[in-house]
C-alpha cells in the first residue's frame, strides 16, 4: 500500500481545516455589525451596567452614536449625572436616564426595583458590563469583603438582572440583545483569582444562555453574546499608554459592539487581544505559565510598594 498518497492526503485535509479556521478568525473582524436590527420601533433604548467610567461609559457613548436612549447604570451618583450630562450635550436627540445601585451590595428587592423602573421604555439591549475587585494580590491576602464583592459584582448581579430581564425580551415583538463583557483573566491568571473566576461564571453562565435560548427556539429574538476583554487603558483601574496589545477604552467599546451578530457565542473583542491570546494559547501550559507567572508577580510587587 503506498503510504505517498495517503500522506498528502492528509496534508491537503490539513491545510484546507487551517485555512477554514484562519479565514473565519479574519472574518469575524471584518464583517459589519449586525448592531442595527435591535434599533427599531419607538425610541429603542439599551441598558449599560457599569456605565461611570471605561468601557462602559464609552459603550454609553457608541450605544448613542448608533441612536440608541440609554439607561446608565452605576454606584456614584455624581459620577453617572457627569456622563448623562456629557452625553446630553454630545447627542442632543437621544434620551439618558441613570439608576443608581451598587451592584456589590445590590439585594433582590434592589435589583427587581431597577428592573421595574424599565417597564415604560423599549428596551431592546442589556449590556452587562459591571465588574469590580480588579486588584492585583494573593487569595490570601484578599479581604473576605473583597472576595464577596467580585463575586456580587461579576456573577451575581449580571445573573440576576439576566434573569429578570429574559421574559421582557421574549416576549417582545422584536429581537433582543445580551451582551455580556468577560475577561481574558478569566483563567490561569494569578494574583486575580477570585476576580479571574468570578468573570468565569459570567462567562459560562452566557455561553450555557446561549445554547438555553436554541433548545426554547428564543435563539432568533434574543442574542446572547459574552465578549472576551483583555487589557483596556484609560479605565478607573488602568491608566498606562495605549499601545497595540493596550488599546483605549473608546477603542474597545467600538470593537464590542463591532461583533454583535457574529454567529458565535464567545468572542474576542478586539482583533489584537485575539492575536495575543491565540499565541499563548498555541504554547504548551507550562510555557504560559512560566511566561504569566512572573509577571503578575511583578506586578503585585509593584502594588505592594505603592500600600
Amino acid at each position: 500500500m503506498a503510504v505517498a498518497p495517503i500522506l498528502t492526503g492528509i496534508g491537503i485535509v490539513s491545510i484546507a481545516f487551517l485555512s477554514l479556521r484562519f479565514a473565519r478568525f479574519i472574518y469575524l473582524y471584518l464583517r459589519p455589525s449586525s448592531l442595527s436590527q435591535y434599533h427599531y420601533g419607538d425610541e429603542p433604548w439599551a441598558l449599560v451596567t457599569g456605565a461611570s467610567d471605561g468601557i462602559g461609559k464609552n459603550l454609553a457613548i457608541e450605544l448613542a452614536r448608533n441612536d440608541f436612549n440609554v439607561v446608565l447604570h452605576g454606584r456614584n451618583p455624581s459620577k453617572l449625572e457627569s456622563v448623562a450630562d456629557n452625553l446630553r450635550q454630545q447627542y442632543p436627540m437621544r434620551k439618558f436616564r441613570s439608576t443608581v445601585l451598587d451592584a456589590s451590595t445590590a439585594s433582590l428587592r434592589e435589583i427587581s426595583d431597577l428592573v421595574s423602573s424599565l417597564e415604560d421604555i423599549h428596551l431592546t439591549i442589556l449590556v452587562n458590563n459591571v465588574a469590580g475587585g480588579q486588584i492585583v494580590q494573593p487569595l490570601t491576602n484578599t479581604p473576605p469583603e473583597q472576595v464577596d464583592l467580585s463575586l456580587n459584582c461579576n456573577a451575581r448581579f449580571p445573573a440576576h438582572l439576566t434573569r429578570s430581564l429574559l421574559p421582557r425580551f421574549a416576549a417582545s415583538k422584536g429581537c433582543s440583545l445580551i451582551l455580556n463583557i468577560g475577561s481574558a483573566a478569566n483563567s490561569f491568571v494569578p494574583y486575580a483569582t477570585v476576580y479571574g473566576g468570578s468573570k468565569a461564571c459570567n462567562q459560562a453562565m452566557s455561553t450555557s444562555l446561549n445554547v438555553e435560548m436554541v433548545a426554547e427556539n428564543l435563539a432568533s429574538k434574543i442574542e446572547i453574546l459574552c465578549i472576551s476583554v483583555g487589557a483596556v487603558t484609560e479605565a478607573a483601574q488602568n491608566k498606562a499608554p495605549v499601545s497595540l496589545f493596550t488599546p483605549a477604552a473608546s477603542t474597545m467599546a467600538k470593537a464590542i459592539l463591532a461583533r454583535v451578530g457574529c454567529g458565535r457565542p464567545l468572542v474576542v473583542g478586539y482583533f489584537w487581544h485575539a492575536v495575543q491570546l491565540a499565541f499563548l494559547g498555541a504554547m504548551p501550559m507550562s510555557v504560559t505559565t512560566g511566561i504569566v507567572a512572573p509577571i503578575m508577580r511583578d506586578r503585585w510587587e509593584d502594588e505592594k510598594k505603592k500600600q
